[in-house]
């Protein structure tokens, strides 16, 4: 770094000159702190989600694949209604999972594990058709998500299992586990048994009258026997 007086400026001051720029070395991630590690792989979901690869997806197996409407409500479509949300769900792997997986991989292999490097090869996975994935209406979503709904890995579209040969040695051995299990439960799986949770139950009300709420003249006698008790009783606070 050397420091010399510029005379061409309108105000000679001092310039620093640099003769070599350092290399920008500063990590955006501790990627050996679970936490860091974590965040790191929700923000490649983020970046999946966000970008046109993805979009353009999409749009494909919207107009190409039918998955405009519900896999459990078939009445369900956001065809000529866009208010009609329909979600494509990651099934029997999550992004989650397939981002974590293709991240051990690269760290294995000795390739890059930046954000968009990742993210990259996560699309294409996207785009070889070796994810698993199912339209889902907005209120079947949630009540996936919140275990009260099983898919069968039947009845997803893609060919998630060759993305489990391709990878299985990066595959965390706890979703291994879980994905076995989802297979051998997806082989005797009852629809209607399954599905009881979104059937339209009625609930009655006891015509007795026990549900009838008491005429005003017996709610003003009530409240006047109550400021009488208070009155009544000078140390209480009401």
């Amino acid at each position: 770094m050397r420091i010399y007086k510029d005379v061409n400026l309108p105000e000679a001051r001092n310039v620093i000159k640099l003769d070599h720029l350092p290399s920008f070395d500063i990590e955006d991630y501790d990627l050996n702190d679970p936490k860091e590690l974590n965040r790191f792989f929700q923000q490649v979901e983020r970046i999946c989600r966000n970008s046109r690869a993805y979009r353009k997806m999409v749009e494909f197996l919207r107009d190409f694949v039918d998955m405009n409407k519900c896999s459990f409500y078939h009445n369900i479509s956001n065809i000529g209604d866009y208010g009609v949300k329909i979600h494509i769900h990651h099934e029997p792997l999550t992004l989650y999972d397939i981002v974590s997986t293709v991240y051990a991989k690269r760290l294995d292999r000795r390739e890059p594990v930046t954000e968009n490097m990742v993210a990259k090869e996560v699309m294409y996975n996207h785009y070889k058709m070796m994810v698993g994935l199912i339209p889902l209406s907005e209120t079947v979503h949630e009540l996936v998500h919140s275990g009260y709904l099983f898919i069968p890995t039947t009845k997803v579209f893609g060919h998630y299992k060759e993305f489990v040969r391709v990878y299985e040695k990066y595959i965390d051995p706890n979703i291994l586990r879980a994905l076995e299990k989802n297979e051998q439960i997806s082989l005797t799986y009852d629809f209607a048994k399954e599905t009881r949770i979104l059937n339209v139950n009625m609930t009655y009300i006891d015509p007795s009258g026990s549900y009838d709420f008491p005429n005003s003249e017996t709610v003003i006698k009530l409240l006047k026997n109550r400021i009488d008790e208070y009155d009544s009783q000078p140390n209480i606070i009401p």
